[in-house]
């Protein structure tokens, strides 16, 4: 815990010093200049995750072709390695001119520029953007960064399974309790000693990392003693790590000895909940007869929540062509979108784009995902989530070994989360 403020203190500094590095994209009163792309040859760089083959040559084939002058250099970079590298660059004072700006305290430190003025100015509707996805990209009333796509955790099930099962498809408007799906789960298991022919109901993970923020955390991020250990997060808990306690869902040994395959692909899950861009083309390569629907909730009083994400592509303040790169955003926001479902076949962030439903095509499973997709609202801002909720790996699998009670590894891991937080908010408001 003491390591990791340490290095985050050390990416707020990083953060300060490259405030105070001169760069060519603000004013001397901090406003960006204006945006416009300017007559004479300009290079924009462009950081960016690996993994786009597909998608980034002809983004910038299409980009160069409508503004002649302008050459886009693109480097794509591991994602693992990637914030560390950007943190770097920005300390040195020479970032990119474009980035995927995943970290909010780039937002916070100054490090990126808004969009308002270009998003104004090319008339683009963030209304029928994917509330979920665009929430990494606002910050004090201003927009940050567009994408082009909405990657989103769903969940996914076999519908010949379920037939077979003669359980009713999951609603793709209506979540499931998670005591209705854990008995979904346990009428669709079929359990035999042969692993390779046995079929479990689903796969029994640590619910926090799909399940809305608000059942761990307060409205304004702030706590998490009292809401991640309240009754109706330690029976979330208790009936997922029940599932894999009463053979519903495979344990990690059960895992391994398989080989780690995707069950779900295989028919050898009912359903699970994972993200569209890995499931859909999994799912439709192994031909299975699949649906999507949100992920289950709390209780029949908890609303749909729809954890959603996209390619946050924002301009760094330091750039020395600001009008050109906010230029580039709005096409990645508006062309780009296009592109997602004709080079990648992927979903595009606009819900309005005019090929979503080509997108779809016949396919119900897609249509589902469409559906349920829209439905996304904001999210709950935690700063560190990751390294707040990470106690809760360990505390799921001493629930699932016998080793704990629900209420009893939430009660333990509680004010240690509570702990990492406040330090986290800390670290937060350091920033400036």
């Amino acid at each position: 815990m003491n390591h990791w403020r340490t290095v985050s203190l050390l990416g707020v500094l990083l953060l300060l010093a490259a405030a105070c590095t001169p760069g060519g994209g603000e004013n001397a009163d901090g406003e960006a200049e204006a945006a416009g792309v300017p007559e004479g040859p300009v290079t924009l760089t462009l950081w960016a995750f690996e993994g786009e083959e597909a998608f980034f040559p002809t983004l910038k084939e299409r980009f160069e072709a409508e503004h002649p002058n302008v050459t886009l250099e693109i480097t794509e970079i591991p994602e693992d390695n990637y914030t560390t590298k950007v943190d770097t660059a920005l300390a040195a004072g020479r970032p990119p001119d474009l980035g995927l700006v995943y970290e909010p305290r780039w937002l916070k430190a100054g490090a990126v520029l808004p969009l308002d003025d270009v998003i104004q100015s090319k008339g683009i509707d963030l209304s029928t953007f994917n509330e979920n996805a665009m929430s990494g990209c606002r910050y004090e009333g201003s927009v940050y960064c567009l994408g082009s796509y909405v990657g989103s955790v769903l969940l996914f099930y076999n519908k010949d399974l379920f037939d077979e099962a003669s359980v009713p498809y999951p609603s793709p408007t209506e979540p499931m309790t998670i005591d209705e799906f854990a008995d979904a789960a346990a009428r669709l298991s079929k359990p035999n000693e042969d692993l390779s022919q046995r079929v479990w109901g689903t796969i029994g993970e640590a619910p926090f990392w799909w399940s809305d923020p608000a059942t761990h955390f307060s409205e304004d991020g702030h706590t998490t003693a009292g809401y991640v250990d309240d009754a109706a997060t330690v029976h979330l808990y208790d009936v997922m790590a029940g599932l894999v306690r009463d053979g519903h869902a495979p344990t990690g040994s059960e895992f391994e000895l398989l080989g780690g395959t995707d069950l779900l692909a295989t028919g050898q899950v009912g359903m699970a909940i994972s993200d569209n861009l890995v499931a859909i083309e999994a799912l439709e390569a192994a031909g299975v007869n699949w649906g999507a629907a949100p992920v289950p909730v709390e209780s029949s009083e908890a609303p749909i929540y729809v954890s959603s994400w996209t390619d946050q592509i924002g301009v760094f303040s330091s750039s020395e062509n600001p009008g050109a790169a906010k230029e580039f955003v709005a096409f990645v926001a508006t062309t780009g979108n296009e592109l997602r479902i004709e080079v990648a076949d992927q979903l595009p962030l606009d819900s309005a784009v005019s090929g979503a439903e080509r997108w779809a095509g016949k396919s119900e499973g897609r249509a589902e995902v469409v559906e349920v997709v829209t439905q996304a609202r904001g999210a709950i801002f935690v700063p560190g989530f990751w390294e707040v909720t990470s106690p809760l790996w360990d505390s799921f699998d001493a629930m699932i070994q016998g080793d704990a009670s629900a209420e009893q590894g939430l009660d333990e891991v509680a004010p240690i989360m509570q702990d990492t937080l406040d330090g986290s908010w800390e670290t937060w408001e350091a920033i400036t």
